[in-house]
């Protein structure tokens, strides 16, 4: 029986932006994309300007195309990738301090609930005040105004009443016990598998009859998932933190650094230090930025 979704109210005013980026994908030859990997203290949201994109979320795919909102609750997997065919835009909004009932801190979607949400006619309205609240964000002297607050409180709420609307229309696709808990043991221990007998020997089964079920529930092979776990986290790692690469590396699995440094060339098109450096040149104020991928 599926849980009425509380409405959202910000009891003790904690709300705080945690990060603010405008991505624009300019030309039909870049793509933009973040494997998998969670944020741990913040929700993020969302909303797709133009183009579309896909997203796996929770370890279900969605596709995501203009008038989207993604509303991601902390600590939950996800990684996205844009299509090269249409030039991509979006905000995505980072969030600390939402606190709805009967919910994890920073979570405004229970679990049975579709992370995509349709905004319709409220579309033109939300990209205005997500645009205003970014602006807001993006000035030194107004990132703790009163103005940005209600601005952040306004944009949560006009979210939460989009998503108690939408309840009745989202459906969550349940995989097998098995694929379920090799999932959880993947997202947990990818730092430490070295190969697919590892994650057999937890289950009590073959390797290939694993292998075989997983493919078939998730559509993509377990060395591939997990190529995708580590990369995600490693990128989140060199975004969002000062992490020496060498530990990042280590933790994702990857003993030799300079291997890792060739794997995550080959999948993400940077090194991880040119991938940091990056981020960190077109960060404008305590990690709110727009990002032209133009010239990426």
């Amino acid at each position: 029986m599926k849980t009425p979704v509380k409405c959202y109210k910000d009891t003790d005013n904690s709300l705080k932006v945690e990060s603010f980026y405008h991505i624009v994908q300019k030309n039909n030859t870049d793509t933009w994309s973040f494997p998998l990997h969670d944020h741990s203290d913040f929700l993020e949201i969302s909303l797709i300007i133009e183009g579309s994109a896909d997203i796996e979320y929770d370890h279900r795919r969605y596709r995501l195309r203009r008038g989207d909102l993604v509303v991601k609750n902390a600590g939950i997997i996800h990684g996205e990738t844009s299509h090269p065919k249409a030039p991509f835009e979006q905000y995505c909004l980072g969030i600390s301090g939402v606190n709805v009932e009967g919910m994890p801190p920073n979570s405004l979607l229970p679990s049975y609930i579709s992370p995509v949400i349709s905004t319709g006619e409220a579309f033109d309205y939300l990209r205005a005040m997500t645009s205003y609240l970014y602006n807001l964000s993006c000035n030194p002297a107004m990132q703790t105004a009163e103005i940005t607050k209600q601005a952040i409180e306004n944009e949560i709420s006009v979210i939460n009443m989009l998503v108690v609307d939408k309840v009745e229309s989202s459906e969550r696709k349940h995989y097998s016990e098995l694929t379920e808990k090799t999932l959880k043991y993947l997202d947990t221990k990818f730092g430490e598998i070295t190969n697919l007998d590892d994650i057999a020997k937890q289950f009590f089964i073959s390797p290939y009859h694993l292998a075989h079920i997983f493919k078939n529930e998730i559509g993509c092979t377990i060395n591939q998932y997990l190529l995708n776990r580590r990369l995600g986290e490693a990128q989140s790692r060199l975004v969002f933190t000062e992490d020496p690469i060498k530990a990042i590396a280590a933790d994702c699995g990857y003993s030799n650094t300079q291997y890792f440094y060739s794997v995550f060339k080959k999948h993400i098109g940077k090194t991880p230090k040119e991938l940091r450096e990056y981020y960190k040149t077109i960060k404008a104020s305590e990690n709110r930025t727009e990002m032209d991928l133009g010239g990426a």
